[in-house]
C-alpha cells in the first residue's frame, strides 16, 4: 500500500470512529439521559463539523485530490444526519414522552449508519492485509449498534409510562439511579436475552415488556447465528492461504521421504518454505500477475523492483520503453544459504539482479572468495555478450532475493531494442568496484 492509500485508510478509519461515536453518545443520552449535556453536546457538534468539513471538500470537487474518501452517492440522508438542525431548539421546553425535542432531532445521526458501512467498503477496498479482517469488524460493529439500539428501547418502555410499580425498571430499582448504571444493567440484559443465555435476574413483567422480549428473543436467534456462522467462516479464510501453503509443503515432505531423499535436504527444503511464508506469505511472484492489463502489471513491477531501478545503472541509462520492456521480463528467483546461483563452466543462463542479501565469488581452482556481491549488484551479462562460459562460480550467503532476466528474453529485446548494446556499454562504466575489479582479474560470471 504506498503512502496515499495508508493516508486515505487512516482517514476513512477516523471518520469510522467518529460516526460511531456519534451514533452510540446521541442514542445513550436520548434513552437514559432525557436531557442534552453540555459535554456530549459539544462533542457531537465537533464531530458534525468534521463531516461538513468533508462533505465541503467533496462539494468543491477536491475530492480525488485531496483523498478524502466518498461515503456515498444517497447523499440527503447523509446530509440529514450531518447538519446539526437540533441547535436552534435549545431555546425551547418541549419534551414529548419526558425527553426534550433537542434529543429527538440529534437522533438523526443514527443515519450516518450509512455512512459507516460506505467507509467500511472503501477499507475492505483499500485494505493490504486479509479483507476478511474488515468484515469481521463489520460484523462486530452491526451487532454492537443493534445491542446498544435494543438497550435503549428496554429502557424506554417503562421511562415512557412513568415507570409503572411492576415494570422491570421498578423492580430492579434502575428508575431512581443514575444513567450510567441504567445502562449498564439494559445493556446486560440485553445481551444474556439475545445470547440465549437468560440467567432470570432481570425478567419482563408487564404486557409490554413480554411483547418486547419475544422480539428480542427473535432476533437474537437470527442475529447470533447468523454472526457466529459467518464469523467462524470469516476467521477461518484468515488462517486459508496458510493451511493450503502449509498443506503443499507436508505433502512435498511426504514426497521425499517415500522416495528416501537424504534428511538433510529434506530439512534445507522446509528451511526454504518457512523463508518463503515469512517473507512472501508464501506467494509465488512467478506467473502471479500475468492475467493483469500490461500497463498495471508494470505499474506493480515497477513498485516491486524499485530498489533495482535506483541502483542499478542498466535501467537509468534505458530509454522508458526499453526500460519496461525490461522490468516485465525479471523473473522473481529466491537462492537458500549456501546455494550455488551459477557455476564455474556453466553458460549464460541469464542476468542476476541482487534485489536483497548477499553472494559470494568463489574460485573454481581452489574455493577461495574472491568477492562479495551485494543488493544492487549485477552479473551474468558477459556471458551473455561475449558468448563464454562463466569462469567462477556465485554462491548465496543467507537467503538471496533475485531477479533474473532470461537468455531467451534478453536476445529477444535485443533484437528489438539495438539500442540495448549502448546502454549495457554506459552501465559497464558505473559498475561497482567489486566488479570492476573481477573483470579487471578476468572473471567472467
Amino acid at each position: 500500500m504506498d503512502t496515499g492509500m495508508v493516508r486515505r485508510a487512516g482517514r476513512d478509519l477516523a471518520l469510522l470512529i467518529l460516526a460511531l461515536v456519534a451514533i452510540f453518545v446521541v442514542t445513550y443520552e436520548f434513552a437514559f439521559v432525557h436531557e442534552p449535556q453540555l459535554a456530549t453536546s459539544l462533542l457531537v457538534y465537533a464531530i458534525d463539523a468534521v463531516f461538513l468539513a468533508v462533505a465541503y471538500v467533496r462539494w468543491r470537487g477536491h475530492g480525488a485530490s485531496t483523498g478524502w474518501v466518498d461515503v456515498g452517492r444517497r447523499e440527503w440522508p447523509l446530509l440529514l444526519g450531518t447538519v446539526p438542525f437540533d441547535i436552534v431548539l435549545f431555546a425551547t421546553d418541549v419534551a414529548p414522552w419526558g425527553i426534550s425535542l433537542v434529543l429527538w432531532f440529534r437522533l438523526l445521526r443514527v443515519l450516518r449508519l450509512g455512512t459507516v458501512f460506505a467507509l467500511l467498503r472503501r477499507l475492505e477496498h483499500l485494505a493490504s492485509t486479509n479483507t476478511a479482517v474488515v468484515r469481521i469488524g463489520r460484523l462486530a460493529i452491526v451487532a454492537a449498534v443493534l445491542l446498544q439500539v435494543l438497550a435503549c428501547l428496554w429502557y424506554l418502555i417503562p421511562y415512557v409510562q412513568d415507570f409503572p410499580p411492576d415494570s422491570w425498571a421498578v423492580v430492579e430499582a434502575v428508575d431512581a439511579t443514575d444513567p450510567a448504571s441504567a445502562f449498564l444493567l439494559a445493556f446486560y440484559w440485553i445481551v444474556t436475552t439475545m445470547t440465549s443465555v437468560g440467567f432470570g435476574d432481570i425478567t419482563p413483567l408487564r404486557q409490554e415488556e413480554y411483547a418486547f422480549t419475544i422480539v428480542v428473543m427473535l432476533a437474537g436467534a437470527s442475529l447470533f447465528a447468523y454472526v457466529i456462522a459467518s464469523g467462524a467462516a470469516l476467521i477461518q479464510t484468515l488462517d486459508l492461504s496458510k493451511a493450503a501453503f502449509w498443506n503443499r509443503v507436508d505433502t512435498v515432505e511426504s514426497y521425499l521421504r517415500s522416495r528416501r531423499v537424504d534428511p538433510a535436504v529434506g530439512h534445507e527444503v522446509r528451511t526454504y518454505y518457512e523463508y518463503m511464508w515469512e517473507r512472501h506469505r508464501g506467494v509465488g511472484e512467478r506467473g502471479l500477475l500475468d492475467d493483469l492489463p500490461p500497463s498495471l502489471r508494470l505499474r506493480v513491477l515497477s513498485e516491486l523492483t524499485q530498489t533495482l531501478l535506483e541502483r542499478v545503472p542498466v535501467f537509468r541509462f534505458c530509454p522508458p520503453a526499453l526500460r519496461d520492456e525490461l522490468i516485465v521480463s525479471l523473473r522473481p528467483v529466491v537462492f537458500p544459504p549456501a546455494t550455488d546461483m551459477v557455476r564455474a563452466g556453466e553458460a549464460g543462463d541469464g542476468i542476476y539482479f541482487i534485489a536483497e542479501g548477499e553472494a559470494q565469488v568463489i574460485s573454481p581452482d581452489d574455493g577461495s572468495v574472491q568477492a562479495v556481491l551485494g543488493t544492487g549488484v549485477y552479473f551474468g551479462d558477459l556471458t551473455l555478450i561475449l558468448g563464454e562460459r562463466r569462469t567462477a562460480t556465485v554462491r548465496s550467503v543467507g537467503f538471496t532475493e533475485t531477479f533474473r532476466l532470461d537468455a531467451t528474453d534478453y536476445e529477444r529485446i535485443r533484437e528489438a531494442y539495438p539500442e540495448l548494446r549502448e546502454v549495457m556499454t554506459q552501465a559497464s562504466k558505473e559498475r561497482s568496484d567489486t566488479m570492476a575489479e573481477l573483470i579487471l582479474e578476468g572473471v567472467v560470471l
